[in-house]
């Protein structure tokens, strides 16, 4: 659990598989990223399947490692492809709830490989007070504000940097969850009184 001590915006928890399947479809510097067989599999997976089946979550593992461990080069040249056709507004209807994020967070973390995880990850703002429930091993990412850090530290963190051994632990460790749970501390610690 991460405790927002004052305003904090993260990602974390996977996005719907659809949403990750939109992206794919419509963001050519991500699906770059992603081997062929990977994505052919996720774009076929995705519409006829459970997302909590396992071959949906082991399709979706499979297209976050690929992102995560993408080599340097590669996904160096994505990004700056990324940003260049961000800055210059050429972006598909699908994007523009994102395009303000990737920017933000190349501004934060310049050339790293963790602004990819917009498209794949929940962009959370919590205000002081709020929390966030992250299950062991979910990957995450501070992005910006104060949390408690106390609270989370057995979690694997996806902290915009790329080292490749840390990135192979981290897409190797799951739950594949689509969703992350946003509580009201005050809320929670009124009802554990009663």
């Amino acid at each position: 659990m991460a405790l927002a001590i004052t305003s904090f915006t993260a990602l974390c928890g996977f996005l719907p598989l659809t949403r990750i399947a939109t992206y794919l479809n419509k963001v050519p510097e991500l699906a770059t990223l992603v081997p062929q067989a990977v994505l052919d599999n996720f774009l076929r997976v995705v519409p006829t399947t459970d997302p909590s089946a396992p071959v949906a979550k082991q399709a979706l593992r499979d297209v976050f490692s690929a992102v995560m461990t993408a080599p340097s080069d590669s996904f160096a040249a994505q990004l700056t492809k990324l940003i260049n056709r961000y800055e210059s507004l050429s972006i598909h209807a699908e994007e523009e709830g994102v395009r303000e994020l990737v920017l933000r967070l190349n501004t934060q973390f310049p050339n790293d490989i963790g602004i990819f995880c917009s498209f794949l990850l929940n962009y959370v703002e919590l205000s002081p007070g709020e929390a966030i429930f992250l299950g062991a091993g979910e990957p995450h990412a501070y992005v910006s504000g104060g949390q408690h850090p106390h609270l989370f530290p057995m979690l694997l963190h996806a902290d915009f940097n790329h080292k490749h051994d840390i990135m192979q632990t981290l897409s190797s460790a799951w739950p594949t969850r689509t969703t992350s749970s946003v509580l009201d501390s005050r809320q929670s610690y009124a009802t554990s009184q009663i």
